[in-house]
């Protein structure tokens, strides 16, 4: 999760863009273009038609925002980053400075449930 911060430190430099949004229910080869052309242009894109029922995501969100009201020394027990868990980088290229917080996870059901017990309080809604 990623938030904005209220009081931009060089307004010149923000420009509206239009988030790509992927449909996954189109046809895949244009599906896997539209995708590597978001990641080229922008880096990111919203994904929609993805057949994940809306109380999942609103619970990961729930999560997810309860991980990252931690503190730090409790969010390091997730990490690091490498390939998988916790990690934190400075950002400050084109004007932006701060910091980006993300979780990285592992696919395979076996190395999430082991990872869910050092990112939630309740690995078991994880």
């Amino acid at each position: 999760m990623v938030v904005a911060s209220p009081t931009p430190v060089c307004s010149d430099r923000i420009q509206d863009i239009e988030l790509p949004v992927i449909d996954l229910s189109g046809e895949r080869s244009k599906v896997s273009s539209l995708i590597v052309k978001a990641c080229e242009e922008y880096g990111f894109f919203k994904v929609i038609n993805h057949g994940v029922p809306l109380d999942v995501i609103a619970k990961l969100e729930q999560e997810s925002i309860s991980f990252f009201s931690k503190s730090l020394s409790e969010k390091e027990k997730a990490g690091p980053a490498i390939p998988f868990g916790y990690g934190c980088k400075n950002i400050g290229f084109n004007g932006d400075l701060g910091e980006v917080e993300y979780l990285l996870l592992n696919t395979n059901p076996h190395s999430i449930a082991q990872r869910s017990k050092t990112i939630s309080n309740d690995p078991r809604r994880f």
